[in-house]
């Protein structure tokens, strides 16, 4: 399994809004999404979709507007 991009810890999603994709831990994709920093476009590296209600909910690009 790959390590997170930020940290030693192991990826559970790869971003695939870069290229090349970006493993991440499923803590430091969370900060970056409160950062501001959508991550929507990725995968799951270990087969649980429970990440997308995570990473969604704090994602400003899933707002709808008007």
């Amino acid at each position: 399994m790959a390590d997170c991009m930020q940290c030693s810890a192991p990826a559970v999603i790869e971003d695939l809004d870069v290229h090349p994709p970006q493993p991440w831990c499923l803590g430091c994709a969370t900060t970056l999404v409160r950062a501001g920093d959508p991550v929507i476009n990725y995968r799951s590296l270990n087969g649980e979709c429970d990440y997308e209600r995570v990473l969604a909910g704090g994602s400003t690009q899933v707002l709808r507007f008007g």
